[in-house]
C-alpha cells in the first residue's frame, strides 16, 4: 500500500507521521513523492485554507504522472482537511468540481477525504485523561461550563465567544486543558498529542462512545493498513 496524503496545515504534518507509526509501522516515509516504493507513504502540508484545494488538483497530477512509469504506483491521495463551519459533503463537492473544472481524469488510485469536525484540535479533546473536571482556572471553568468535552461529544461544541469561529474556540479550549495539566500546546508544539498513548486514549473514547466519529473513520482506515 503506497499513500499519497495531503494534510490542511502543519499541525497535522507533525501528527500524522507520529500516529502513522503507532498504527501503520510498516508505511515507511518517504521525502521525494516520485521515490515511491512498497508501503511507503508521502506527506505534505497544503498551508491552509484556501490553498488546500489547489494543492489537491496539483496532487492529482503528480500522481498521474508517478503511475504512468514503470514501477511502484501509489494507491491512494489522501486528503485531511477541517470541516470548520461546514461539512464533509461540502468539501467533496467542491473537490469534485475542481476535478471537473480543471478537466483532469484520474485512474489506479482512489481519493479518499477525511475530515477533521471542526478542526484537528477538536479530536485532540476527546482525551478523556487530559480533562480535568475541577480546575482553578476560571476561564477553563467558563469553558466547561458551557460545553463539558469529557460528557459530550467534542465534535458538536459550538463556540462560547461570538467573535470566534468554532474552529479557534475548540483550538483555545484546548490548549485551556493542556494548561491545567502544565501541559505545553501550540501548532508548532504537539509533542503530547504525537505520543501513541495519546492517540490510544482517543481510540478507546471512540470505541467507548462513538464520539470524535471523523477521526474513528480516519482510525479504522489507517489500522486496516496492517
Amino acid at each position: 500500500m503506497n499513500l499519497y496524503i495531503v494534510v490542511e496545515g502543519d499541525t497535522e504534518l507533525q501528527v500524522y507521521p507520529a500516529w502513522i507509526k503507532c498504527l501503520a509501522p510498516q508505511l515507511n516515509r518517504i521525502e521525494d513523492a516520485w521515490d515511491v516504493s512498497d508501503n511507503t507513504y508521502y506527506i505534505f502540508s497544503s498551508g491552509g485554507i484556501p490553498s488546500i484545494y489547489n494543492h489537491i488538483i496539483h496532487s492529482i497530477e503528480d500522481i498521474n504522472s508517478i503511475n504512468s512509469r514503470e514501477g511502484a504506483k501509489y494507491d491512494a491521495l489522501i486528503v485531511c482537511i477541517d470541516t470548520e463551519e461546514g461539512d464533509k459533503q461540502e468539501i467533496e463537492d467542491r473537490i469534485l468540481n475542481d476535478i471537473k473544472s480543471k478537466n483532469i481524469g484520474f485512474e489506479g488510485f482512489d481519493i479518499i477525504v477525511f475530515e477533521q469536525k471542526v478542526c484537528v484540535e477538536t479530536w485532540f479533546m476527546g482525551n478523556r485523561s487530559i480533562f480535568k473536571r475541577n480546575p482553578q482556572d476560571k476561564t477553563y471553568r467558563d469553558y466547561i461550563q458551557f460545553y463539558n468535552v469529557a460528557d459530550k461529544n467534542p465534535e458538536l461544541m459550538g463556540t462560547l465567544i461570538n467573535e470566534w469561529k468554532k474552529a479557534q474556540f475548540h483550538y483555545q479550549y484546548l490548549r485551556q486543558m493542556f494548561k491545567e495539566r502544565h501541559i505545553k500546546y501550540s501548532k508548532k508544539n504537539t509533542a503530547e498529542v504525537e505520543k501513541c498513548s495519546y492517540l490510544e486514549q482517543l481510540i478507546a473514547r471512540y470505541k467507548d462512545t462513538g464520539d470524535i466519529g471523523s477521526f474513528g473513520r480516519w482510525y479504522q482506515y489507517m489500522s486496516s493498513l496492517k
